[in-house]
């Protein structure tokens, strides 16, 4: 699992920073949409600490459907290339 969770968050800091950018959204709006502190939204758009659950859940309950689904697809499909590479 700790492989996969390695996986996990340069994916996800990567989506925070591009959606917050294409959207001119503030750090400390992403902050409030997240219920946490500025700078622990920082820390997590920078890859210092990781998402824990309750945080990945508002994450995908907040946006459209089908971004939710381009996530996790994105994610599932990374998971699978990454393990492909260990096999070979």
């Amino acid at each position: 699992m700790r492989k996969f969770s390695a996986l996990l968050r340069p994916y996800l800091q990567n989506v925070l920073n591009l959606t917050r950018h294409e959207n001119n959204v503030t750090q400390e709006n992403m902050a409030e949409f997240f219920y946490m502190s500025t700078r622990s939204y920082c820390d997590l758009e920078r890859g210092k600490s990781g998402f824990f659950a309750v945080s990945l859940i508002i994450l995908l309950a907040g946006l459209p459907d089908d971004v939710m689904v381009w996530l996790v697809r994105g994610f599932f499909s990374l998971l699978l290339d990454a393990l492909d590479e260990e096999v070979i």
